[in-house]
């Protein structure tokens, strides 16, 4: 796949048609002109040749059947330009000489934090990066070890600083630094406790190294006292869990953390960070909330050579002991080599050995011949506590999937900012083409866009009727990235869709499609509002790009009680929108209990505490802790309950028999943190919440926002004399991102560039929040229907003008 900073030669045609895209509206506008001019040059010629070809012509084609063959055409087209384009073309960048986001709007990714000095000399001198990654598998529970390999290419005596993502659900509970042949084990301790810790060893010239939570998802290395020439090694270890969902078990390991919007408080007018400043000026900052992002062809980040592909390579190694016969192994977005340890054992490597750290690694496996089983308990026993997870399938039946249809309202919310450039916007296109497709007549529905704006199609729910469904082909159509990512509105916008006592209709499904890569910093605030605000309404997002915020897309759905999917590549939009379209469909599994034995002892602790609703292929998850109670103290049975579309279901597990499961503790405790901190956007009190998250986190030994691990080597090893210089290390944009979108573009080139841009950007806003009339006036023709008729009435008037002539010219003759 090409270079996300490089123009390639064999791009142009794509990069055409991305621009002829993203002219949309100020295109309409052309082509009705040519359209008109040519339909009415057509006519005339036509009634001067022979009136009553025309009419004949005109009365071939009625409007109603018109616009029921435009329909039919965009979406044809629509699904065409979806899945015929190739990957290669998808991946190209927009050219730099097409209009894109010429004035970064205000709030877009502001300064934080000390960016150290910029000039090439101290870039250079930056430490350089290299991770390995090994994975091993056991049942649903991995092991994960991950090495960040720092080196100081220079003269200098550096600390480095880094910024990278974990899985969001990860128990990150162990920290070795290695110096040479010597292995030094890190410690939790309180964040503020950890930092004074480390602040003081890298003052004393000490070798030093934390890892640090900025949020559930994203981490942080720094390391001090790099000596010159000098690699020294940091080894971070966490517990994570397999997802399961539809027959087919996934495992995904993000690599790079994705640019964050900051929105700007309300009435702010200035920009921060990115653009005109409250002084006027202007500049430009590679950096966001989490810091700096590396740019080819910055003399200050790059040095001019080939290499940038390279930067922060990442080498992954996965070891597969999935205890069952597997049909299949694939990898989505990388290219692996696959081989065989033993008859129960997989090895997974990546092909090219290391790859740069820029989209994520996602790994999918499916049992052989229906071999996956139904029901699975794994358990562990640690300081005379069992901890325990549960997965269970329940039968398709179970979900309702035989139950009569309900009608829904479906509300599809799309984010057009400018982080959702490129292959992000047509995979997004693409993912609300086929949620149109599988709308029933009985369905209402609207469409909402945002970027620093929120704009409705329609002004409420719409019956989904062929014109309306029209209209909304061309809405999307004209969708272009560019902008910020004000969240908010929108989302208040589709939650308030229908009115209260709407809302306690039970005889219609309210739903809403969010699709975005969440690239946000706000995102306590966006749990708050869907917290609040949701009622009846279940939320559904997707996760668009080559790095979705997937801390973002799990939540959300969690808070929303619905479900979520991501969607990597455009050629995976068909498979994954129509498994998602398929469970809004059906009706869930509500109401899940549990019923424990006696052995189980008085008190059970589950997370998540209320087992949310479930959708069709979705199985039954939770953890659990038994206090006071041994393995060897466990018989009987767990109950589980729930009522489906069909009726009341249960499922006994016997709890004498269970599968052993180094890691279930760690797992249990990472879900009992989240549990908590779901207490800030509930309206908990920040103290009472920081202080239970604090005691769970150092009881199991976790990294969270208010722990750190740190490693502190005895011996110092900076000389006296020596000053000690810090450096960001700049993380890779993601692979499709396209910088000048997410970040705007230099002063130098903006003067020349902003009258076209506020065109376009007037031209859009305009095109887009104007309303159709509804319904579609029945004398409106299409615009297909009209060139079409333009353009055989021109043949046909030319042809028959001809034939005139020729017999007054055979009548000359004579």
């Amino acid at each position: 796949m090409p270079d996300t900073y490089h123009q390639a030669p064999s791009t142009r045609a794509a990069d055409t048609r991305n621009f002829i895209a993203t002219t949309a509206p100020t295109r309409d506008i052309l082509d009705c002109q040519v359209r008109t001019t040519l339909g009415l040059l057509g006519a005339v010629i036509a009634l001067l040749a022979l009136s009553t070809v025309l009419a004949w012509v005109l009365r071939a084609a009625p409007v109603r059947a018109a616009e029921a063959n435009w329909v039919r055409a965009a979406e044809a087209n629509w699904v065409r330009a979806a899945e015929a384009v190739p990957p290669a073309a998808l991946a190209a960048p927009t050219p730099l000489n097409v209009p894109t986001s010429l004035d970064a709007p205000t709030g877009l990714f502001f300064r934080s934090g000390h960016a150290g000095d910029t000039t090439p000399e101290s870039f250079a001198a930056a430490p350089l990066l290299g991770s390995e990654v090994e994975i091993s598998v056991s049942g649903l529970v991995s092991r994960v070890t991950v090495r960040q390999h720092f080196r100081n290419p220079s003269t200098a005596w550096l600390e480095g600083v880094y910024v990278f993502p974990l899985p969001d659900k990860s128990a990150v509970d162990r920290l070795n630094m290695r110096v040479g042949a010597r292995r030094i084990e890190g410690r939790l301790l309180e964040r503020a406790e950890a930092k004074r810790v480390y602040d003081a060893a890298a003052a004393a010239g000490q070798r030093a190294s934390m890892v640090s939570a900025e949020r559930p998802n994203v981490f942080t290395t720094a390391i001090a006292n790099i000596g010159p020439g000098e690699e020294i090694t940091v080894e971070i270890e966490y517990q994570d869990s397999v997802a399961y969902d539809d027959g087919r078990y996934s495992l995904r390991f993000p690599m790079v953390v994705a640019p964050r919007y900051s929105p700007r408080p309300q009435g702010q007018a200035e920009m921060v960070g990115n653009g005109p400043t409250a002084t006027g000026t202007s500049q430009r900052d590679d950096r966001d909330v989490f810091g700096p992002v590396r740019r080819h062809g910055d003399p200050t980040q790059d040095d001019g050579s080939d290499n940038l592909p390279r930067h922060n390579p990442l080498a992954l190694e996965v070891t597969l002991a999935a205890g069952l016969p597997l049909g299949d192994i694939e990898s989505l977005y990388h290219d692996v080599n696959i081989e065989s340890i033993d008859e129960d054992r997989q090895r997974i490597r990546l092909s090219q050995g290391a790859v740069p750290a820029d989209r994520d690694f996602v790994l999918e496996w499916t049992p052989r011949d229906m071999a996956a089983p139904q029901a699975a308990v794994f358990a562990e026993e640690v300081a005379g506590h069992t901890y325990l997870m549960v997965m269970l399938q329940p039968p398709a039946v179970a979900a309702g999937s035989a139950s009569k249809r309900q009608p829904r309202d479906v509300t599809l919310v799309v984010d057009t900012s400018g982080s959702m450039h490129g292959p992000s916007m047509r995979q997004a296109k693409a993912a609300v083409a086929q949620a149109l497709k599988r709308l029933d007549p009985s369905d209402r529905f609207n469409v909402i866009s945002f970027d620093d704006e929120t704009r409705a199609l329609f002004p409420e729910l719409q019956p989904a009727t062929a014109e309306n469904i029209a209209w909304a082909w061309h809405y999307i159509d004209a969708f272009e990235a560019d902008g910020g990512t004000e969240m908010l509105p929108a989302l208040v916008r589709a939650l308030r869709g229908k009115s209260d006592a709407e809302r306690r209709n039970p005889e219609r499904l309210d739903q809403v499609v969010f699709i975005t890569d969440g690239s946000v910093a706000n995102e306590v605030e966006l749990f708050g509002v869907i917290a609040d605000r949701l009622a009846d309404t279940r939320l559904f997002p997707v996760g668009i790009g080559s790095a979705p915020n997937s801390y973002f897309m799990r939540k959300a759905a969690e808070a929303g009680r619905g479900s979520f999917v991501h969607i990597g590549d455009v050629e995976e939009v068909g498979a994954r929108m129509t498994a998602l379209l398929r469970k809004l469909e059906a009706p869930a599994l509500t109401s899940i209990t549990t019923g424990w034995p006696t052995s189980a002892g008085k008190t059970v602790e589950i997370y998540p505490n209320r087992v949310p609703d479930l959708y069709d292929g979705e199985p039954v998850v939770f953890t659990a802790r038994l206090d006071g109670v041994g393995l060897a103290e466990l018989e009987g049975h767990l109950l589980i309950s729930g009522r489906g579309g069909n009726g009341n279901w249960q499922r006994r597990l016997q709890l004498d028999r269970l599968n052993p499961a180094p890691g279930v503790a760690a797992i249990w405790a990472r879900a009992k943190l989240d549990d908590i901190e779901d207490g800030i956007y509930r309206g908990g009190e920040a103290d009472s919440v920081r202080a239970q998250a604090l005691a769970v986190a150092l009881e199991h030994g976790l990294v969270t926002r208010y722990t750190s691990l740190v490693a502190v080597d005895e011996v110092v090893a900076r000389p006296t004399d020596k000053d000690l210089e810090k450096r960001e290390i700049a993380r890779n944009l993601p692979r499709g991102w396209d910088h000048e979108s997410v970040f705007g573009i230099d002063a130098e080139t903006r003067p020349q560039r902003a009258e076209l841009q506020g065109l376009m950007k007037q031209s859009k806003v305009s095109y887009l929040t104007q309303a159709p009339p509804l319904p579609l006036p029945r004398g409106a023709t299409p615009a297909a229907l009209r060139i079409f008729i333009g353009t055989a009435s021109v043949l046909m008037g030319g042809l028959l003008l001809l034939l005139l002539l020729r017999r007054r010219w055979l009548d000359d003759v004579q």
